[in-house]
Formats: C-alpha cells, structure tokens, sequence
C-alpha cells in the first residue's frame, strides 16, 4: 500500500514544478478554516510574482515599516508603456487580489493620491521610474507625505462656490481597498458629508477612509475564501473611486477640485463619486513625476496591518482598463 502512495506524492511534486513553471501560478495545498469543511487535498492557484511580473505583489514582500505592525509600500502609476498602457484613452486604476488563504490573518487599505500642488522632494528605496519595480519611500519628503494622508482616519475639503479657492487633501484621494469595500461589496463607497459653512458662499466635505466598522478590512473580508468549489480561488476585483472632478486639464482646477454641484436658494450639495482614470500618455518619467493634475499620475499606497505576516499566496495584482 506504501507504493501507490509514493507514487501519488511523486506526480503530486511534478504537478508542481509544471504548474508553477508553464502557467506562472503558485500552487499550495491547505486545509480550509471556515465552518467543518476540509481541503487536505484541495488545489488552488494565485500568479507568481516571479513569473508573470512586477505589476503582481505578494503582501508579504511589503517589509517597510511605517508604525507598529504596519508595512507599506508606495507605487507610481501612470497610463505609460511601464504599465501596459500609453496607447489611446483613458484607463481605469483597479487591483485584484488573489489568494488561496481561507482565513489569512491581517488587515489591509489600498488608496490612491495625486500629487500636491507644491514641490517636494522624491526619496527612493529601489527604482527611481514610473513603473511597477518602483518604490518610494515613505520615510521623508513626497513619501512622508503620502504615508501621513494615507494614515489618516479621514481626509476633509472645502470649496466655495461664489468666491475662494478650494483647500484640503480630499481632491487627491482614491479608494481601492477602504470605506466598507469587501469581498461581499467591492463597490462600496464611503458617505459624503457636505454642509454649508456661510449660507450659499461654501461648504465643506468630509470623508471617512476606513471601512465602515472604523478600521481596515481584514485579509479573510477582502480576498475571495470562500471554501473551495473549484481549483481555483477566483480574484476579486477593485476599482479606484474618486470625489475628484477630473477635466481635460486634471483634478487642479481652479474651483472644480471636487465632483460636486450645489443648489445656493435651496442650500444642498451633493458629492458624486466617480472611478479613477488615468489619461493615455508618453510624458517623460520628470514630467509625470511633477505632474499635478491627477489625471498623469496616482501614486497607490498599499498597507497592511498585523503582528502575523501574510501568507506567500496573498497577491495584490495592479491593472489599468
């Protein structure tokens, strides 16, 4: 009875090398977790960062440390040839998020923010070119920056709309992964408030990052572990959701940072959401490095929370459509 055995775990170790090898999937076995179900001998598969490319990001190689039990990583995104893009037309940021985990432990945020007005200096940890491989660091400069917003349990803006200019960071912020948004509701956007601050002249919007619940959503929310029904986990998907009021000429605009429209006799805003997009373009690596607009360029902020390190099957996926 010992051959057969032997004989099932030996093909078992090629299935292996020829999945992980011909179709840049990783390949684990695992038992599940949830309820009285077991997979001692179940298959799924989530890609390979090795095999199919940077723009693949296993959550455990995220090893900056930003806080107590928190690692972040900073990627610029642009609709540039690094990223599959710089053709015609304007893409949608998204990523997906695969894995084979039935109950990772951790928690989990992913936004997007454009660049500030201002100038402020770019601080590498590997790269220095809007592409995947890139890495800011969140320690100083642009990159300290991005970590405090990102941090941040909510982001404010004002606007007037008879006189003024629009102030707050809200006009730079996407959510892929926050405000609510599960495996369950991977559209789910956050509440806007907008109240008038002096009759008709202004108001001001506030918006919360996290999810509903007040923190991030954990890794067994937002990855799709539902027990295994086939031999793959399926990845769930997630759009980049702005407030912003994008133009041709981007989210600067002079009295249009936010996708808003106000009725002054009856004294009610309203904030529309919208997805993120970025412009097809071939602007040099500077050019869209200092870009301001939004529409260039987004740097996507990826966070994750917990003293157990994920598991090597979690992959974050970053995709423009």
């Amino acid at each position: 009875m010992l051959v057969p055995v032997a004989i099932a775990a030996a093909c078992g170790l090629v299935l292996l090398s020829l999945s992980t090898a011909g179709s840049g999937a990783t390949w684990t076995t695992t038992t599940t977790a949830s309820g009285a179900s077991t997979g001692t001998a179940q298959w799924c598969a989530a890609p390979d960062p090795s095999e199919v490319g940077a723009r693949f990001i296993r959550l455990n190689s995220i090893t900056t440390s930003v806080g107590t039990n928190q690692q972040m990583a900073i990627i610029p995104v642009a609709n540039n040839t690094a990223w599959g893009g710089g053709g015609t037309g304007s893409k949608t940021l998204g990523i997906r998020l695969w894995g084979c985990q039935t109950a990772p432990v951790g928690n989990l945020r992913v936004t997007a923010w454009s660049n500030p007005t201002g100038t402020i200096t770019d601080t590498w940890l590997t790269g220095s070119t809007v592409a995947p491989a890139s890495r800011l660091s969140p320690a100083s400069g642009l990159g300290a920056l991005l970590k405090t917003s990102a941090q941040l349990a909510s982001e404010t803006a004002g606007l007037a709309v008879i006189t003024g200019t629009p102030s707050g960071d809200l006009r730079r912020y996407s959510w892929l992964v926050a405000n609510g948004r599960t495996a369950s509701a991977p559209t789910a956007n956050p509440a806007a408030c907008a109240t008038y601050l002096i009759g008709a002249l202004g108001y001001s919007c506030s918006v919360t990052e996290t999810n509903s619940t007040g923190g991030d959503a954990t890794f067994a929310q937002l990855f799709n572990v539902t027990p295994w029904s086939n031999s793959t986990i399926t990845a769930t998907t997630y759009t980049a959701n702005t407030m912003a009021l994008q133009t041709t000429t981007g989210w600067g605009a002079t009295n249009a940072w936010l996708n808003s429209s106000c009725v002054a006799l009856t004294l009610v805003c309203t904030i529309s959401t919208t997805p993120t997009t970025l412009a097809a373009t071939s602007a040099t690596d500077a050019s869209l490095l200092a870009s301001t607009n939004g529409n260039q360029l987004q740097w996507l902020v990826i966070q994750w929370t917990g003293t157990t390190t994920p598991p090597s099957d979690l992959v974050l996926e970053v995709f423009l459509q």
